[in-house]
């Protein structure tokens, strides 16, 4: 048996999802919570390598299920207790089989920005600031241009052995607040700073089409601050 575990966290703190040597990572808080909680170790797969700094809401983790008897409601309660405050499990279930990264069919981030000369702390903490007005609606006709399948080489940090193909389903630019404009993008999945190299040179205001038939990353624009970057949900 598996279990399907969701999990919440403020990445400010953590250098990024896995676990590093000597560094404090979502999956070794997560490992050593679980691991107490059954007093047995145990390993956690996730959905994906979020990067240091960026913040989850739906991240996805699972592991080979210790017992059989877990009541789901104590599990997240005990967790829980043994999680520092800026992590949390959310939910959790029971599946005959399930793994997190290879089970995936989409995934959708949200990236966070806010408009003003001044800093505003408490909206800080997940948006990037931006100084001056930007026109959403030349944002949204370049982004539509990202929207299928795609080499995205030129919006990757290093493509590495990976293939860099990737579908984005959907791109969307939202202002929930004037001052505010949310990218919410889903895709089958993303490579290394993928999202926030497209958010950055959106905002830099290139035209995206060259630099994504480029397929080289010293065309695309800055990769935009990991603080505004949350990974919102996973599809399977």
């Amino acid at each position: 048996m598996h279990l399907k575990i969701q999990c919440e966290y403020v990445g400010t703190k953590f250098a990024g999802f896995q676990t590093q040597k000597g560094q404090r990572t979502v999956q070794a808080e997560l490992e050593k919570a679980i691991s107490h909680y059954f007093a047995t170790p145990v390993k956690v797969v996730g959905s994906g390598r979020t990067d240091a700094g960026v913040h989850a809401v739906g991240q996805i983790v699972s592991c080979l299920c210790p017992r059989e008897d877990v009541k789901i409601y104590q599990f997240l309660l005990g967790v829980n207790s043994y999680l520092p405050s800026d992590i949390s499990v959310t939910a959790a279930e029971i599946l005959p089989k399930f793994n997190a990264r290879s089970d995936a069919k989409a995934k959708t981030y949200i990236y966070k920005c806010y408009i003003s000369p001044t800093r505003h702390p408490a909206r800080d903490l997940d948006h990037w600031q931006l100084y001056k007005p930007v026109d959403v609606e030349r944002l949204r006709a370049q982004a539509a241009v990202l929207v299928g399948q795609h080499d995205f080489t030129a919006f990757c940090a290093e493509v590495g052995d990976k293939s860099p193909i990737r579908t984005i389903y959907s791109l969307d630019i939202q202002t929930p607040q004037p001052d505010e404009i949310w990218f919410v993008i889903r895709g089958n999945g993303f490579l290394h700073n993928m999202v926030r190299i497209i958010v950055g040179t959106l905002i830099d205001g290139r035209a995206i089409a060259p630099v994504l038939n480029s397929r080289d990353r010293r065309q695309a624009g800055k990769t935009a601050p990991a603080k505004g970057l949350t990974l919102y949900n996973v599809e399977y």
